[in-house]
Parts: structure tokens; sequence; C-alpha cells
């Protein structure tokens, strides 16, 4: 390969940089905090989960996924509400408006990140070095 190849291959074009640069969501850039806003997202606008359905589902602990709900609701991307059957409470979550549109673009973001690492497929020469 010659030097100049080598220089026109290490380097991005502006759209790549630009689409590359894309910011992610600070809170949902937590693995387990993605899936549970992924599991909220999935479901019905009105709909809402029971805290252990979610934790069987995602195969968390009561504790992390307690801990991640609190920090989805604090900034304002799932709510909670409580039922009663006699004296034993059941905890609800369900994904907000601004965590649904968090999730879309936070989503969008890394699908621009995907689809940026099929925009200028390597030359054969590059994959045989690989």
């Amino acid at each position: 390969m010659s030097d100049e190849q080598t220089l026109r291959s290490s380097e991005l074009s502006a759209e790549l940089g630009e689409r590359l640069r894309t910011p992610f969501d600070a809170v949902l850039s937590d693995p387990s905090r993605l899936r549970i806003q992924a599991a909220l997202h999935g479901l019905a606008p009105s709909g809402s989960i029971r805290f252990t359905a979610l934790a069987r589902a995602l195969h968390l602990s009561d504790g992390n996924l307690s801990s991640h709900l609190a920090a989805l609701c604090e900034v304002g991307y799932a709510t909670s509400s409580s039922t009663f059957t006699g004296k034993r409470r059941t905890r609800w979550y369900s994904a907000t408006a601004a965590g649904r549109a968090a999730f879309e673009a936070h989503v969008g973001a890394l699908q621009l990140i995907v689809d940026s690492s099929r925009m200028a497929p390597p030359d054969n020469d590059e994959r045989d070095q690989i």
C-alpha cells in the first residue's frame, strides 16, 4: 500500500466524523438502565409492569433493579405507582413521555454509530492485513 493510500484510509470523512460525535444519553449509557428503559419502552404508552416481573425478565437482583429504577425516575424517564392487596404493596413502573423520547434518541445515536461503521468499507488490501 502506498503512502498516499495509507493517508487516505486513515482519515475520516467530515460526515463520518459528525456521525461519530453524536451524543449519547448519560443515564441510558449504563447497560442495565438501557435494558430497563427498553423493557418499559416496549409496553403500551399507558402500560406498566410489576417490579418483580421486571426483575425476573431482566435477571437483575432486587437491589440492583431498585437503584437503576430510582435513577430513571429521578431524571423523569420512568414513573412508579403502588397498589395494595391487603397490606401487601406492589410497585408498578412505566416509561414517561420524556423517557420514551430519550430512549429513541439514544438508540438513534447508537444506530448512527453502527451505520457509520459500514459507510466506507475497507479496501481489499486493508481487509487482508487485519
